[in-house]
């Protein structure tokens, strides 16, 4: 054979050193853990674990689909007080009335009725009026005035609370047999406020079905730079069929849904609109601009003071949507009735800044961090734990999951 022939080389030895390998593995491995993906979902796998170890302990006594979704429903009330906190909080302001605001309806459209005997449709339309004009005062103190937030809401939650206990003159309100009578579909064993009454599920599976295209459509947007679009459009579709039949067989859905009470469906529903106006509207990207730095949102055009004050209204209205539930779970108000509301419903929209986010308030993560708040209460309630440590436990929860989420963003930060 000639010295000019072909001849194949053989493949050089790899030289790489082992330990750099193991360094590179190390690498990625860091950058999986300090990604804001994994940040922002280690909150949420944390409850899921708890929730896993609970179902072991308990079994059913804490694994029933009914149970968990009549925690859900008692709490609606106080989750959509989250809600109305968690407006403000966007805005970077605090409001401490949101809790009084809910208690004066809740005592006005029970006691409209029941005393004054008014036509429940202008009932349910002074409550709500009340809240806007509630949270418009808030509003003009703390933007028009200069009023500290602080100061401001804490003195109007304590006129709200004062005249809710005026109107009851300190006692209970209810339905007696000589006065006039609440709905039958407002209040009682099958209304809007009974757990018996079940939210249609046809609009759930429709709901159901927008979030997995909604999925989909996410999934596409992550499309490798190697990849096809038609190719990822395909594996796109076999993810969300796969998360589909698992959610049908494994999860069995469908048991979640037929759980549902109209109660919990009116919160999923304000939940859905609330999301769209703040994530998905001009406003909404004004209000977070004007709470991550007003001076600069006002300089691109934005007026931080009115946007503040529609923040104010919302939460007032979301109070007011909170009192109104409230009555109809009950039937009934009672003196300072949803005083022990507030802090959950801060706790729960501190939540939405570790569960699926890093440090971002949402909508979601305040619903499922209220959702799970409530759960981890009921679990060690369940398992014998007197009810008395549940706002302990709620507390360290609470106090626990940012510290971890905020140690965590600051090591990725440092990297």
């Amino acid at each position: 054979m000639s010295a000019n022939a072909s001849v194949a080389d053989p493949p050089a030895p790899d030289r790489t050193p082992a330990g750099e390998g193991r360094k590179g593995a190390r690498g990625a491995a860091a950058t999986a853990f300090s990604s804001k993906r994994f940040q922002g979902s280690i909150t949420f796998l944390a409850f899921i674990a708890i929730f896993i170890g609970y179902g072991l302990w308990l079994g059913e006594k804490f694994a029933n689909i009914d149970a968990r979704a009549l925690d859900i429903h008692q709490n609606t009330p106080v989750l959509l007080l989250g809600l109305a906190v968690l407006v403000t909080l966007i805005a970077g302001q605090f409001d401490l009335s949101v809790a009084s605001m809910a208690t004066l309806t809740t005592y006005l459209v029970i006691g409209l009725k029941v005393n004054q005997g008014w036509p429940f449709a202008l009932v349910l339309g002074v409550c709500i009026l009340i809240g806007l004009i509630g949270g418009l005062v808030n509003g003009l103190l703390v933007v028009r005035c200069h009023v500290n937030t602080f100061i401001a809401t804490l003195g109007t939650g304590g006129i709200f609370a004062g005249l809710a206990s005026v109107y009851g003159k300190g006692g209970q309100l209810a339905p007696t047999g000589d006065s006039h009578q609440l709905p039958s579909w407002f209040s009682g064993t099958t209304s809007l406020g009974g757990f018996g009454e079940k939210f249609p599920a046809v609009v759930l599976w429709i709901g159901l079905c927008a979030v997995a295209v909604f999925l989909f459509l996410a999934l596409r947007r992550l499309r490798p730079p190697g990849r096809s679009e038609a190719v990822w459009t395909a594996v796109s579709a076999a993810i969300v069929a796969v998360l589909a039949v698992l959610a049908l067989t494994v999860l069995k859905i469908q048991h979640y849904v037929d759980a549902v009470s109209w109660t919990i469906g009116i919160l999923i529903v304000v939940a859905v609109l609330l999301w769209t106006l703040l994530d998905h509207t001009t406003y909404g990207r004004y209000l977070r601009a004007v709470g991550s730095n007003a001076e600069a949102a006002r300089l691109a055009g934005v007026k931080p003071g009115k946007e503040t004050i529609k923040a104010f209204v919302l939460g007032g209205l979301l109070a007011s949507f909170a009192g109104i539930l409230l009555g109809a779970n009950q039937g009934s108000a009672s003196p300072e009735v949803a005083a022990g509301f507030l802090l959950p419903a801060f706790a729960a929209a501190f939540l939405s800044t570790v569960v699926l986010s890093t440090g971002r308030f949402n909508v979601w993560g305040t619903l499922i961090g209220g959702i799970f708040l409530v759960w981890v209460g009921q679990g060690l309630v369940v398992g014998g734990v007197p009810f008395t440590w549940t706002g302990v436990v709620n507390g360290f929860v609470l106090v626990l999951a940012v510290a971890i989420s905020t140690v965590l963003r600051r090591r990725g930060a440092g990297r």
